[in-house]
């Protein structure tokens, strides 16, 4: 019986029978700021695809559909799916607003009694953004970009504590050539909680390694921002209030050898640096600024330094008290990338520039 079964399977799957059904979905594409529907847009559907032993030499992907939206700024999408997955974006947006790097995207459960995936009355919203006032910002990106690995303990060499000027886009001495220190790294102490024995009798160590984060000079700091993740433009303006000084950032190893981090490459901030008020209490004097992807410790792994340098990447705006930081990728930063690539780092250097969101 099972000789039968196989026999009957794998040529199945090879042959590329998946077994899909129709999932249909309602896209209404709007406008984000102001809530109007657009009419005339192209809309991709795309409804994901299993492909089983195919997958191996490569499979044609998911079926996608295309449909302009009507003058309500609504389509219907249809395609076949095994997966019960789906998913829409607008990928040529019109003339005026930011192309999607995602989009709104749904999980059918569940069949109805003649197969087919359910709900099929699914409507999802599909916010564009416009765009409104890019200007030329300085970005850089601090710290070694194509691995996890730092090639020095920066830390070492600077005491522990690592200072860093964001409108020069260099590290204070003995480090680098800057000048004013606008945000400041401390290494921590090793944390060693002690030895354990944990499943199937394995032994280990639970510890931790962090980092505090310190924005230098009164009212300056972070904020946390949050953004749809579909979203081209995560921050189009920085907040004038709300900003914290300091930030922790560690990496534990917890009593069951499970590793967790603080690190999370989805989180954005906004930053505030060389705040001036007057004897009245007003802001005269500001400078403000987005990261993008969080702070990120690295290690030096030969010899072993858990927490060596660090990892960021920042967009300034460098007039003062404008908070606006819709990037028209125009960069006024002359060297980009701290340290410099390599030659044979060329291409990712390259494609470093190409990726930076607005």
């Amino acid at each position: 019986m099972q000789r039968i079964i196989t026999s009957v399977i794998l040529p199945m799957l090879a042959s590329g029978c998946v077994f899909a059904d129709t999932a249909k979905l309602e896209a209404f594409v709007v406008d984000e700021t102001t809530g109007r529907p657009l009419a005339d847009v192209e809309v991709t559907g795309c409804f994901d695809m299993n492909y089983g032993l195919l997958a191996v030499k490569g499979s044609p992907g998911p079926n996608i559909c295309k449909v302009l939206t009507d003058s309500s700024g609504r389509c219907k999408l249809s395609g076949e799916t095994n997966l019960g997955s789906a998913g829409c974006y607008v990928r040529h947006a019109p003339f005026g607003y930011y192309d999607m790097s995602g989009g709104g995207g749904y999980d059918f459960k569940r069949k109805d009694i003649f197969g087919v995936w359910q709900p099929d009355n699914l409507v999802v919203t599909v916010r564009v953004q416009r765009i409104e006032n890019p200007i030329p910002l300085f970005v850089k990106k601090v710290g070694d970009y194509v691995t996890r690995e730092s090639k020095e303990d920066l830390f070492s060499q600077a005491d522990g504590v690592l200072r860093f000027d964001l409108m020069k886009g260099d590290w204070l001495p003995p480090i680098g050539k800057g000048e004013i220190a606008d945000v400041e790294f401390k290494r921590l102490p090793h944390e060693d909680f002690g030895e354990f024995i944990g499943g199937a009798g394995v032994k280990g160590t639970s510890c931790r390694d962090s980092m505090e984060i310190r924005f230098l000079g009164e009212d300056n700091g972070l904020v946390d921002m949050s953004y749809s993740e579909s979203a081209r433009l995560k921050i189009r303006t920085a907040p004038d209030e709300g900003y914290t000084s300091t930030r922790l950032c560690w990496d534990y190893i917890d009593n069951t050898l499970a590793w967790k981090r603080s690190y999370d490459e989805k989180r954005c901030y906004c930053f505030r640096i060389r705040t001036r008020r007057d004897e009245k209490g007003k802001v005269v004097e500001a400078y403000y600024g987005k990261i993008y992807g969080d702070i990120e410790m690295l290690a030096k792994i030969s010899p072993l330094v858990p927490v060596a340098s660090v990892r960021f990447t920042y967009y300034l705006n460098p007039s003062n008290l404008d908070r606006n930081l819709e990037w028209n990728k125009q960069n006024l930063c002359e060297d980009p990338l701290y340290p410099r690539p390599e030659k044979r780092r060329r291409q990712e250097y390259e494609s470093f520039n190409r990726n930076l969101k607005p």
